[in-house]
C-alpha cells in the first residue's frame, strides 16, 4: 500500500481532465464547433458527448460498489453506435451541460469512496473485475487522453496527439501515485508509441512500464498494440 493518500491525486487528476477538456473545447474554431461528424470521422462534439456517457455510466458503476449492488455490464462494442446517433446532432450548450454534471457527479462519488478501496493495488487481474482504481483511470482520464489524441491523429496532426498522450502520462508519473498507476499510463504511452511509428520512444517507455507494473507483461507479449515493437526488436 503507498504511504500517500491516493483519494487526492486521484481527485486532482479527474480534476485536470475536466480542465483539459474545457480548454479543449474553447480552442476550436467556428467550423470545428459547427461540424457533424460521421462514424469514421468524429467531430469534437461525438468525442465530448461519447465520452460524458461513460463518465455517466462510471458514476453509476461507483455507486453501486459504494452500495455493494451489481450493475449490469455494458457492451461498448454495441453502445457505442447507438451513443452516436443519438448524440451527434445534439447542440453544444446541451452536451457541454451534461459533461460538466457527470464531472460533478463523479468527483462527488470518487470523494466518497473509502481510501483502503482505492489503494487496493493488488496484481492479480484474473477476476473479471478489475481494481476500483483502474476502473476509474481506465474509464475516465485514460479514456479521456485517448479521444483527444484521436480527435488530432484523425486530423493528421500526430505532434498534437503525440503531446497530448506525453503530457497526460507525465501528469501522473510526477504525482504521488503507486507505480501500479504509473506503470500503466506509461504503458499506455509505449502502446500509442508503437502504433504510430516512434519504436524508438516505445521501447525505453515499454521498459519503465513494465518495472512499475510487472502484471502487464504477460499481455505486452501478445497486445496487438505492440506488434510493431515486437517485430523490430523482439522485444515482449
Amino acid at each position: 500500500m503507498t504511504t500517500h493518500a491516493f483519494k487526492p491525486i486521484l481527485l486532482d487528476l479527474l480534476q485536470q481532465a475536466r480542465l483539459a477538456q474545457d480548454a479543449f473545447v474553447q480552442e476550436l474554431n467556428v467550423p470545428e464547433r459547427d461540424a457533424t461528424g460521421t462514424p469514421e470521422y468524429w467531430s469534437a462534439r461525438d468525442h465530448v458527448a461519447h465520452m460524458t456517457f461513460w463518465r455517466q455510466r462510471l458514476v453509476l458503476k461507483l455507486t453501486a460498489i459504494l452500495n455493494k449492488e451489481t450493475l449490469e455490464s455494458a457492451d461498448f462494442e454495441q453502445l457505442n453506435p447507438i451513443i452516436f446517433e443519438e448524440q451527434r446532432y445534439r447542440p453544444w450548450s446541451d452536451i457541454l451541460a451534461e459533461s460538466e454534471q457527470a464531472f460533478a457527479e463523479l468527483l462527488a462519488v470518487v470523494e466518497q469512496l473509502p481510501e483502503e478501496v482505492l489503494t487496493n493495488f493488488s496484481d492479480d487481474f484474473s477476476s473479471e473485475e478489475p481494481p476500483v482504481y483502474a476502473i476509474i483511470m481506465g474509464s475516465s482520464y485514460e479514456h479521456a487522453r485517448e479521444h483527444f489524441a484521436q480527435y488530432y491523429l484523425d486530423r493528421h496532426d500526430l505532434p498534437r496527439a503525440a503531446h497530448i498522450s506525453e503530457s497526460w502520462t507525465d501528469r501522473v508519473v510526477e504525482t504521488e501515485a503507486p507505480e501500479a498507476v504509473k506503470g500503466t499510463v506509461l504503458y499506455n504511452l509505449a502502446c500509442f508509441y508503437a502504433l504510430h511509428e516512434q519504436l524508438e520512444k516505445a521501447s525505453p517507455t515499454l521498459r519503465q512500464a513494465l518495472t512499475l507494473a510487472p502484471r502487464l507483461e504477460e499481455w505486452s507479449r501478445s497486445d496487438p498494440d505492440l506488434v510493431a515493437l515486437r517485430d523490430q526488436t523482439g522485444e515482449c
